[in-house]
């Protein structure tokens, strides 16, 4: 059956709101922004970078822009940036699947310091915004869980 033009729409706004809270999240956590990293996750929310460890609930994840050495990335330069990513959406629940990286400044210019694959599950809002549920990032090192987690790009929201 085919979509109406009400649920095309909708589902434009769900993939642009998702968007946004991609992005932001780097923008943000570079400004040291800690109220605007917070509100792209639920209160419960997790971030678990692979060779770091797990963060768990906002407060926690907003803390990063106190944490010393954000703030030394920060300091000498840095842009946290999300490649666009790949959406599947499943109602109220959606996965979206992209590099994320950090930039950083040396003394030799502009470099890559970290460069990861991300999945990142998010969920609607009861006032129809999107936020991050789960975030899952692995090194993009050789280590073969960062090519199988880009390679679930078409796995939606259930396929934890």
């Amino acid at each position: 059956m085919a979509k109406t033009i009400e649920q095309r729409l909708l589902e434009l706004e769900d993939r642009e709101a998702i968007r946004q809270v991609v992005a932001g999240y780097g923008y943000a956590v570079d400004g040291l922004n800690a109220q605007a990293v917070g509100e792209c996750y639920v209160d419960d929310g997790v971030y678990a970078v692979g060779d770091i460890g797990k963060m768990e609930g906002r407060e926690t994840i907003e803390a990063i822009t106190r944490d010393p050495g954000h703030l030394k990335y920060v300091g000498a330069g840095c842009a946290h940036i999300a490649t666009s990513p790949y959406i599947v959406l499943d109602g109220d629940r959606a996965v979206a699947t992209c590099h994320t990286m950090v930039n950083m400044h040396g003394e030799n210019g502009f470099f890559i310091g970290r460069l990861s694959a991300s999945r990142i599950d998010l969920a609607r809002q009861a006032d129809g915004s999107w936020k991050i549920t789960y975030r899952q990032n692995y090194m993009l090192n050789g280590d073969p869980a960062g090519s199988q987690l880009l390679g679930r790009l078409k796995e939606g929201p259930a396929a934890a």
